[in-house]
C-alpha cells in the first residue's frame, strides 16, 4: 500500500473515531439533559402540590390535582396495596398507565401504547396518617421526536463530514508527500544518469520536508565534491606512479641493449631505478597511510602534556634538519587528549615541510586561548600564493610540482596532517604571504586537569 493511501486512510480513520465520539457524546448529553430537565419540572410541580395539600386540607384532593393538571398527562394518588384513589388526566386512555406504588421518591421513563412518559413519584402522608405516593406522569413524545431528529442530523452530518475528510486527507497526503516524490524522482534521475541532481526547494519554509530536501542537497553536494576529489586523486596518483614506472621501464630497455657492454650505463640505470623505486615506495606508503587514517584512533587517545610532546619531537628531529628549530612555549601546562603516535606524525609533516622550503630558522610556538591550545609552525620560505592556499590540504596537490619533485614531495603530507587534526577534534589553518614564509597553526581543545 502506498504511503499516501496509508496517510489518507489513517488520518480519515482517526478523524472518524473522534467525530463519532463527539457526536455520540452530544447525543447522549442532550438526551439525558432534556429528560432530566423534564423530570425536574415535574418534581417541582409535585412539591407545590404537596405544599398546598398541607396548607389547604379542606380542599378536595381531586379539585386540587385538577388545578395542577399537566398539559398532556395525568396526576394520581397511589396507596400501598390499593388501586389509585384519585387521578386526573387529559386523556381517558391515560387512566390505565401502569406505574405501581413507590414508598420513596422515584423518577423514571415508562412506555405505554407506543408513547413515552416521564414519571415522578413522591411519597407523602394523607390526613389519615397513611403513606401515599403522589405521581405525575407526562407524555414526552415531542421531546423524543426532537431527540430522534437530533440523532439523524448528527448521522447525516457525520456522513458528509467523513466524505469531506476523506477527500481532504487525500489532498493533504499529496501535499505532504510532494517533496518525497521530488526526492524519489531526483534519485531515479541520479540512478539513471549517474549525475548529482539536486531537489528544487520551494519557498523559504523551514518545515521538515524542506529540511529533508536541503539535507539531501547538502549530501549530494558533498558526494559530488568527494567524487571530484576522488577522480582528481586517482588521476594524480596514476600520473605520479606512471612517471617512475616509465623511467624504470626505459632504463630496463637500456640495460637490455647496452648494459653488458657499457658499465657507465649499467651504473646510471641502477641508480635511477633505485631512486624511482624509493619514490614509488614512499608514495605507496603515503597513500596507505592516508587510507588508514580514515579509521578513527579514538580508542588510542590518552591525556598528554602538549608542550612535552612538541619539545620531544623537536629535539628528535633537530639533528637531521639543516635549519635550527626554535621552540617557544608560552603555556605553563597544556594538557590535551591525543593519540600520541599519530599526533607526532602531524608535527613531523609540518616541520619537514618547513625544513624543505624555509630559507632560515624554523619557529614553533605553543600558545593557549579560549580553552584551546595552538601550535604554530613558522618558516621563512618563499610563501604560498593566495590563489592556491585553499587547495594546499587537498590530496596530491602541490604548489610547485617541479620543486616538490626535487624535494621528494607527494602532495599527501598536508592532507594527512589535516585528517589527524580533525580526528583530534581540532583544526589546522594556513597563514602565508609570498616572500614572507608560511605559518601552519594547529588548534586542539584543551583539557582542564
Amino acid at each position: 500500500m502506498r504511503l499516501q493511501t496509508r496517510i489518507q486512510l489513517f488520518t480519515t480513520a482517526v478523524l472518524i473515531v473522534l467525530l463519532l465520539a463527539a457526536n455520540t457524546s452530544i447525543y447522549f448529553i442532550f438526551k439525558n439533559t432534556s429528560i432530566s430537565s423534564e423530570q425536574n419540572r415535574l418534581s417541582n410541580t409535585s412539591s407545590h402540590i404537596l405544599k398546598e395539600m398541607n396548607e389547604k386540607p379542606e380542599v378536595p384532593m381531586e379539585t386540587m390535582l385538577q388545578a395542577y393538571l399537566l398539559s398532556d398527562g395525568l396526576i394520581r394518588i397511589a396507596e400501598k396495596g390499593r388501586t389509585h384513589t384519585v387521578q386526573v388526566y387529559t386523556d381517558s386512555a391515560y387512566r390505565h398507565i401502569p406505574s405501581g406504588y413507590h414508598d420513596e421518591q422515584y423518577e423514571g421513563i415508562i412506555e405505554y401504547k407506543d408513547s413515552i412518559f416521564a414519571l415522578v413519584s413522591i411519597p407523602a402522608i394523607n390526613e389519615k396518617g397513611e403513606i401515599i405516593s403522589l405521581q405525575l406522569i407526562e407524555n414526552i413524545d415531542v421531546l423524543y421526536e426532537n431527540i430522534q431528529e437530533l440523532k439523524w442530523v448528527l448521522v447525516i452530518t457525520s456522513i458528509v463530514v467523513i466524505i469531506i475528510l476523506y477527500a481532504t486527507s487525500g489532498i493533504v497526503g499529496r501535499l505532504i508527500l510532494l517533496p518525497i516524490q521530488r526526492l524519489t524522482t531526483t534519485m531515479s534521475t541520479i540512478e539513471k544518469k549517474g549525475s548529482f541532481e539536486k531537489i528544487v526547494v520551494a519557498g523559504d519554509s523551514r518545515d521538515e520536508m524542506n529540511e529533508l530536501a536541503m539535507t539531501f542537497n547538502r549530501m549530494m553536494a558533498k558526494l559530488e565534491d568527494s567524487y571530484i576529489k576522488q577522480e582528481q586523486f586517482v588521476s594524480d596518483a596514476s600520473h605520479e606512479l606512471k612517471t617512475p614506472l616509465t623511467v624504470i621501464n626505459s632504463y630496463i630497455k637500456m640495460l637490455k641493449r647496452w648494459g653488458k657492454e657499457r658499465p657507465e650505463v649499467l651504473e646510471e640505470a641502477i641508480h635511477s631505478i633505485e631512486t624511482e623505486s624509493r619514490r614509488m615506495k614512499y608514495l605507496t606508503e603515503q597513500l596507505l597511510e592516508l587510507a588508514n587514517l580514515e579509521e578513527t584512533v579514538e580508542y588510542g587517545k590518552e591525556v598528554a602534556d602538549l608542550g612535552a610532546v612538541v619539545e620531544s619531537t623537536v629535539k628528535r628531529l633537530q639533528p637531521t634538519f639543516k635549519h635550527t628549530i626554535r621552540f617557544i612555549n608560552y603555556s605553563d601546562c597544556s594538557y590535551v587528549k591525543i593519540h600520541e603516535q599519530s599526533f607526532v606524525q602531524l608535527l613531523v609533516i609540518l616541520l619537514d615541510n618547513a625544513n624543505k622550503y624555509s630559507d632560515d630558522d624554523i619557529t614553533v610556538e605553543l600558545t593557549e586561548a579560549n580553552g584551546c591550545a595552538s601550535i604554530a609552525v613558522k618558516d621563512r620560505g618563499a610563501g604560498i600564493p593566495a590563489d592556491v592556499q585553499p587547495f594546499v590540504f587537498d590530496r596530491m596537490f602541490r604548489v610547485d610540482k617541479t620543486r616538490s619533485r626535487k624535494t621528494g614531495g607527494t602532495g599527501l603530507g598536508l592532507s594527512i596532517a589535516k585528517k589527524i587534526a580533525e580526528q583530534h577534534d581540532g583544526k589546522i589553518i594556513l597563514e602565508s604571504a609570498e616572500g614572507a614564509g608560511s605559518n601552519f597553526i594547529v588548534t586542539l581543545p584543551k583539557l582542564e586537569v
